[in-house]
């Protein structure tokens, strides 16, 4: 489809360059980054049962054993708190960068024109200013009358702006719907003593990996 496609004013086609560039993003921001988002909510819900649990009552009641499907994300609203939260602690896309077109201030510092201002959605999604105990993994801080009062640029997880990830929607319903079919069947539970720690790659990896085992919650003629 990249081969064949041309530009609606010129009719020209990509180069061999562009097409690089842009199977290479599919692979980076398509794969790795949703992957990621998946592997540290798994993480948090293994680590925190409560939430685990009333995750698992929400999915249950709504699909009742069936697999989901997208009209279906509209009834589960705290599946959708709880990827929040988990990108809120764990942004895959941990920090970025914007170039100042002309000279500026930011913050107090002068930034002149070419140079680089970096954006660490790790750390203003921990700010204290604007999150309530922001090291816990609470996901209903994303309750509509928790959130109404949030600045809309503390919350960033697919970035800000005409830059903003062009695929956040399909990557939060992939996400989603990830989390719906797996923890119908089964939960996850991290290795007994295992190091978890964050590794600020390209993206936000767990350094030491995420070793889990697998308990089947039931059983499905589709699983």
């Amino acid at each position: 489809m990249l081969m064949s496609a041309r530009d609606e004013e010129t009719g020209e086609a990509m180069s061999d360059d562009q097409l690089r560039v842009e199977v290479t993003t599919f692979l980076l921001a398509g794969q790795e980054t949703t992957s990621l988002a998946l592997t540290w909510t798994w993480y948090l819900l293994s680590q925190h049962p409560a939430v685990r649990e009333r995750l698992e009552v929400e999915i249950d009641a709504v699909l009742d054993g069936r697999p989901p499907e997208y009209s279906d994300l509209a009834n589960l609203p705290y599946l959708r708190m709880v990827v929040d939260e988990s990108m809120r602690l764990y942004p895959p896309a941990w920090g970025f960068s914007r170039q100042a077109l002309a000279d500026d201030t930011l913050g107090g510092f002068e930034l002149p024109r070419g140079w680089l201002a970096f954006v660490i959605p790790y750390v203003m999604h921990r700010l204290p200013a604007y999150w309530q105990h922001p090291d816990v993994f609470d996901p209903e801080r994303f309750l509509p009358e928790r959130s109404t009062d949030r600045p809309k640029f503390v919350f960033i997880p697919f970035g800000a702006g005409p830059r903003r990830c062009i695929g956040d929607q399909f990557a939060l319903i992939e996400t989603q719907l990830s989390v719906a079919t797996f923890a119908q069947l089964y939960r996850l539970h991290l290795q007994p003593g295992h190091r978890v720690d964050p590794w600020p790659l390209i993206t936000l990896r767990p350094r030491f990996g995420m070793p889990m085992t697998i308990e089947r919650r039931m059983r499905s003629s589709w699983s």
